[in-house]
């Protein structure tokens, strides 16, 4: 399999899904971060953001892996019927 192709594909998603996951966290808890400065309730807003983006993280991880394994079982599925 050529390089380009291998990292077009799911090497691209998997590698993908660790950024995802760090983006959700640090965004949200930055924002919360942010909103807590301009309220005066420092950390609270923070550490609550990044539990929510540790779970959306996590949700969107779970959501990826299965929909790559249905495309990989359907691709499987259709070898052999061939």
């Amino acid at each position: 399999m050529p390089l380009k192709d291998l990292w077009s594909g799911p090497a691209a998603t998997y590698s993908g899904l660790g950024f995802t996951i760090a983006g959700s966290v640090l965004g949200i808890f930055f924002l919360g971060w942010w909103i807590d400065g301009m309220t005066g309730t420092k950390p609270l807003l923070a550490i609550v953001g990044a539990f929510i983006g540790m779970a959306g993280g996590f949700i969107n991880l779970v959501r990826t892996l299965n929909q790559l394994q249905k495309e990989q079982e359907q691709k499987k599925n259709e070898a052999t019927d061939e």
